[in-house]
């Protein structure tokens, strides 16, 4: 009896500790967990129209994503990802907001939100809900935002956005034109965003940086639109091949304390001229720009267009192709137009302007078409060839946006 006394003692002494262990366990979070600090550093959202045919990278992309989240402080840092699935997909369309987080010693994402599905990622009141709602949830001193998705920059689509209910059960109008950043599909409705709805979208001084990661959107229309909204902007004047950003040696740039995009347009550019990218073509062109000095790129545009006329586009860095509108270099298109009408820029302010307002650019040897990219040409920033005389819907669209009633004489 004493030896049976004694091994049901060691038996409930033993299931006791170990109750306390497991107690103690759970009552430990990791860093980066289920704790959020009272004020981040820096947050980070990457907001994905992704219900395209993009879906299969988004995935590759989030788990590049995880990986880079290995490198940073999830005490002082948090990338969150909007996520649109596809309607095919298990469970069909879902739009949900995943936050990444340490669990087991690892990275991962974990849903802490969803969305009405029954309105578009692309529809500006739902990009304007996501930013309220991170906001409101996680206090940070630095916000920035990555678009992730297909860019068009200025090639006019047909939208197709009719009789759809968006936020409060709003009818969005038809939208023959759109100069568009996203893709989003309802009921195989499709549906862009202008780029004019962008900016609404975002409030004021609200974002230390804007990442598009997308084909086209280094172009002067759009980030003149957004020239309040963000301290930095970085963009690609060409296309980007479909896996975008390397994200496992973007994160950790982007997820700093302070930001560093410059090392992580590097990244960008090593990936895709270096040894791990096999295709044939390896072509990449990034641009970085301090939005606190477009002022002075606007200044020297309207002394380059003061009396405007539409220029030959021959011999100009050309960074489109294929069914997407021209689009040419903006300092060689401001340098032709003023050479046509016999206006004289000053090449040292002209360098002075562009070179404040750029923080870095990188560009391959040669663009998606093999054609080479002199250096000397390359300033990062695209740009529109206005035609005065046009009076499509495009051209009617272009004299709409900030830039152009700026810049332009007419």
């Amino acid at each position: 009896m004493m030896k049976s006394k004694y091994l049901k003692y060691i038996c409930v002494s033993a299931v006791a500790t170990l109750l306390a262990v497991m107690a103690s366990a759970c009552g430990k979070k990791e860093p980066g967990s289920d704790t959020r600090p009272e004020k981040f550093d820096n947050v980070v959202l990457v907001y994905a129209a992704s219900a395209n045919n993009l879906y299969s990278n988004l995935h590759a992309d989030k788990r590049e994503m995880l990986e880079g989240l290995e490198k940073t402080n999830p005490a002082k840092t948090r990338l969150l990802l909007l996520e649109t699935t596809l309607e095919s997909s298990e469970g069909g369309r879902r739009v949900i907001l995943l936050e990444g987080v340490r669990s087991g010693g690892k990275s991962v994402f974990r849903e802490i939100k969803s969305f009405s599905p029954d309105v578009y990622t692309t529809d500006p009141a739902r990009l304007a809900e996501v930013l309220d709602y991170v906001t409101r949830e996680f206090n940070s001193e630095k916000y920035g935002l990555v678009l992730w998705s297909h860019g068009g920059a200025w090639d006019p689509y047909g939208n197709s956005r009719t009789n759809v209910k968006g936020i409060g059960g709003n009818t969005s109008v038809d939208v023959p034109e759109a100069h568009w950043w996203g893709d989003d599909k309802i009921d195989g409705v499709s549906d862009r965003m202008n780029i004019d709805e962008l900016a609404s979208a975002i409030p004021s001084g609200l974002l230390h940086f804007i990442w598009f990661d997308c084909c086209y959107m280094s172009n002067i229309e759009t980030i003149y639109q957004l020239r309040d909204k963000c301290r930095y902007l970085a963009a690609y004047p060409t296309e980007v091949y479909n896996p975008g950003m390397d994200y496992t040696r973007a994160v950790p740039a982007l997820l700093k304390s302070e930001p560093d995009l410059p090392a992580a347009a590097k990244a960008l550019y090593d990936y895709y001229t270096g040894p791990e990218w096999t295709a044939a073509t390896k072509a990449v062109t990034v641009g970085v720009f301090d939005m606190t000095h477009i002022g002075g790129v606007a200044d020297a545009a309207r002394k380059a267009f003061a009396s405007y006329v539409r220029p030959s586009a021959d011999g100009l860095l050309k960074y489109s192709r294929g069914g997407v509108s021209s689009l040419y270099d903006l300092r060689q298109t401001m340098e032709r137009v003023a050479e046509s009408t016999g206006i004289k820029l000053d090449s040292r302010e002209l360098d002075e302007a562009f070179g404040k307002f750029t923080v870095v650019k990188y560009a391959s040897e040669e663009d998606f078409n093999s054609n080479p990219i002199a250096p000397e040409h390359f300033s990062g920033l695209s740009t529109h060839i206005a035609d005065p005389s046009d009076d499509s819907a495009a051209e009617r669209y272009f004299r709409s946006l900030d830039w152009t009633k700026e810049v332009y004489p007419f």
